[in-house]
């Protein structure tokens, strides 16, 4: 409703304001959009320090708060943008919320769009040891579960054999032995509380079958087995064994599951980066100026 029509309502009948012709309606008319323009004038005022509202010199004035400048030739709504992206970033960003704002704002998508971001992303991760009987060693998992992993273990020295190899977890006190014998060329995988050696299943011959649980934390392991637990005694003997001085070196791989530690994806249908025009490296550049700093954030286009 026009203000001259706000104020007609609030005279009294027998002014007839409602004749075009009349002074009444005259000077009304002329208050009415006096004010009406002033109105229009206080709203101009207030969308000018609005992101969302403010366009051309305006928008320049609030990047220059910023001191981010207009490139040549940039239009407003990709100049708005970056300014909304720089916000965030000055205001601390690296929050789930943030970072899903930013994605919505570089990609003009609406406000409640879900974007999607997956906290410690699972993954596997592998580790290989070259060791001798007797030898200990520090596995750092990453990750932010306990879990239990696959081993593998094989002979590397060329026509050796080992007999009864056991892996130890010396922070908690677990271990498994395997009590049968392996050749050189020969695998012996085990996982899921059973025993494999080249793929045939040879499970009753585990001490157990709870496989040594891989802590968050990092932990210390050993390797031992009959035939390099006796390498270099020379003082000691035993009825009807011999003892070989020979280096026999074992490959322990520990391979498990993980959830990484201080890690988000950010997963974005392709689709989306082709309709803004935003290519995935300038997606990574983005999230990476606003994430905390000592996490790593990816970019994953699905």
């Amino acid at each position: 409703m026009l203000r001259s029509e706000k104020i007609s309502e609030r005279l009294p009948h027998f002014y007839k304001y409602w004749e075009a012709k009349s002074s009444v309606s005259d000077i009304i008319a002329s208050l009415g959009k006096r004010i009406d323009e002033s109105e229009k004038e206080l709203i101009s005022i207030m969308q000018a320090h609005w992101v969302d509202k403010a366009s051309r010199n305006d928008l320049d004035r609030l990047g220059a708060l910023y001191k981010i400048i207009r490139k040549d030739g940039e239009p407003d709504p990709d100049y708005r943008n970056r300014l909304k992206t720089a916000i965030i970033s000055y205001k601390g960003g690296g929050t789930i919320s943030a970072i899903q704002t930013l994605v919505r704002i570089t990609l003009r998508l609406p406000q409640d769009y879900p974007v999607k971001i997956v906290e410690n992303p699972p993954t596997t991760l592998k580790n290989t040891w070259r060791i001798r009987a007797g030898q200990e060693w520090i596995v750092s998992p990453i990750n932010i579960h306990e879990t239990v992993p696959e081993i593998t273990i094989s002979v590397e020295t060329e026509k050796a054999r080992i007999t009864e190899p056991t892996i130890t977890n010396l922070t908690s006190g677990e271990s498994i032995t395997f009590k049968g014998e392996i050749l050189y060329g020969d695998t012996l995988s085990i996982r899921n509380g059973k025993a494999l050696v080249n793929d045939v299943d040879q499970t009753d011959k585990l001490s157990t079958k709870n496989i040594p649980k891989l802590p968050r934390k990092k932990s210390k392991w050993k390797y031992s087995e009959f035939m390099g637990a006796n390498l270099g005694v020379f003082d000691s003997t035993q009825f009807d064994r011999s003892v070989f001085v020979i280096e026999i070196t074992s490959v322990v791989t520990f391979k498990w599951n993980a959830n990484q530690p201080a890690t988000f994806e950010l997963h974005i249908p392709e689709e989306l980066l082709q309709k803004a025009g935003v290519t995935a490296d300038h997606m990574q550049d983005i999230v990476n100026s606003v994430k905390t700093c000592g996490v790593k954030a990816e970019v994953k286009v699905i």
